[in-house]
């Protein structure tokens, strides 16, 4: 998935591109790896803004990829979590349909 995503700032707002990475793996019948990747890319709107408030591009990089790093690092275990929740539902559903139509 890719969107145009803010960034806030001291000096102000801005935007980026982010595309984000989901992907499920299958380890064995009861557990799968959830993982997360982002990749943020400058816009023109961006560039301006480095300009127009004298940041330099590196600084700003490195600002960006510290706070992307925080965001991924608490947020990745909340979706994993919410994707399990509504695995067991639908496993809890689709055993409660079996059972109900074995009758």
């Amino acid at each position: 998935m890719v969107s145009l995503s803010d960034v806030i700032t001291a000096a102000g707002r801005t935007k980026v591109h982010v595309m984000w990475e989901l992907s499920v793996r299958k380890l064995d019948s009861q557990t799968c790896q959830y993982s997360n990747h982002i990749h943020a890319s400058a816009t023109e709107e961006f560039m301006a803004f480095l300009k127009e408030h004298s940041i330099p591009f590196e600084r700003a990089r490195d600002a960006r990829h510290q706070a992307s790093d925080s965001h991924n690092r608490e947020q990745t275990p909340n979706i994993a979590k919410s994707i399990e929740r509504r695995a067991l539902r639908q496993s809890s559903t689709a055993a409660m349909a079996a059972t109900g139509a074995a009758r």
